[in-house]
């Protein structure tokens, strides 16, 4: 229960970290490294959709001030993954954690379920960031390939950011 107590310190610090990667592991044109998605993902179920967008919009609207040059960009891809933390929740864990407000980690769940929605929502990101940052300037041989290694990136990441946010009720 660690975790679920100081999710909020948690979410802070990532961010931090989040603006940190933003501003000095931008190492090639070829892929974005982002953890915003995780964190979004992570977010508890008691915390409704709407609670879940607005604190989405502020935290992506940080990184974008804080980090970026493109101001939106971020913002304009979180949204729609905290849209959609509910039902990719409910599509790979189950109805069951959504109708008790009940937490999801790796040892309840597992590891394939969990890395199916990080896959789910960084795919969501990842398209509309890269579709809005070309925005019909770049070539699609440059799209793919920018998608294709940011998703392995950002899914490693992600996957320990997950580790990090979700509490383990079983110790």
């Amino acid at each position: 229960m660690r975790t679920s107590q100081n999710f909020g310190i948690y979410f802070i610090l990532l961010l931090v970290i989040q603006i940190i990667l933003s501003n000095y592991f931008q190492l090639s044109p070829y892929f974005v490294v982002s953890i915003l998605p995780a964190i979004i993902f992570c977010i508890p179920l008691t915390v409704s959709t709407i609670t879940c967008m607005i604190i989405a919009f502020a935290a992506s609207m940080s990184v974008d001030f804080l980090s970026e040059g493109l101001l939106g960009i971020n913002a304009a891809a979180c949204l729609p993954v905290a849209w959609m933390r509910i039902p990719i929740i409910r599509l790979f864990l189950g109805e069951d954690l959504i109708v008790r407000k009940d937490s999801f980690n790796f040892k309840k769940n597992g590891t394939v379920k969990i890395l199916m929605c990080i896959l789910f929502i960084q795919t969501i990101f990842l398209l509309i960031y890269i579709l809005l940052d070309g925005a019909g300037t770049r070539p699609l041989w440059f799209n793919l390939t920018r998608f294709g290694i940011s998703l392995v990136i950002n899914t490693i990441l992600s996957m320990i950011v997950t580790g990090i946010l979700t509490p383990d009720d079983r110790m």
